[in-house]
């Protein structure tokens, strides 16, 4: 699976980053991913931080679009938790091949964000993430719980992030 999700996943967020595509936050089909220029430098638009989660950015990301994949990536994780995803959100940063720090900076400071709003992080290991590096975690606050992925890769990672609801709950009429 690995060598499938990783490419994948790697080539949608470098072409979503450098359009500067809009993200797909709610629930239904989300637009594929529209073929535009790349946005100018200072043109492009970053978020400060997650508005349905409420939690602030360890550094600005860039919102991305899905063209379903990451809904499906998601989709099979939390099927092995019986939930779904009724919202997600996904946001990537772009980083210097190699800048561990910067990547620790973004990760750590966004996961103390969760922490500071109030909710409560524990990391799972579904086995649908076959990748090591693929860090996954369930973030709970109030009975709102969210599902958060974290894909490091060469110049970039990825967090994709999906408001989660039981399976059950979405069969009853």
């Amino acid at each position: 699976m690995r060598s499938l999700v990783r490419p994948l996943l790697s080539a949608l967020f470098l072409t979503l980053a450098a359009t500067g595509s809009a993200p797909a936050q709610d629930a239904g089909k989300a637009a594929p991913p529209k073929a535009t220029a790349p946005a100018k430098p200072g043109k492009t638009k970053v978020m400060l931080g997650s508005p349905m989660a409420q939690v602030k950015f360890g550094e600005p990301a860039y919102p991305l679009t899905d063209d379903g994949t990451y809904r499906d990536f998601m989709g099979r994780i939390l099927g092995e938790y019986d939930r779904r995803c009724v919202r997600q959100e996904q946001f990537g940063w772009v980083l210097a091949k190699g800048d561990q720090e910067r990547l620790d900076r973004i990760f750590q400071g966004t996961m103390a964000g969760f922490g500071q709003t109030g909710y409560l992080t524990g990391e799972i290991k579904p086995k649908a993430v076959a990748d090591p590096e693929t860090i996954v975690f369930l973030a709970d606050r109030n009975k709102h719980r969210l599902l958060m992925v974290w894909v490091p890769m060469e110049t970039s990672v990825l967090l994709m992030m999906c408001d989660t609801d039981t399976a059950a709950a979405a069969k009853k009429p």
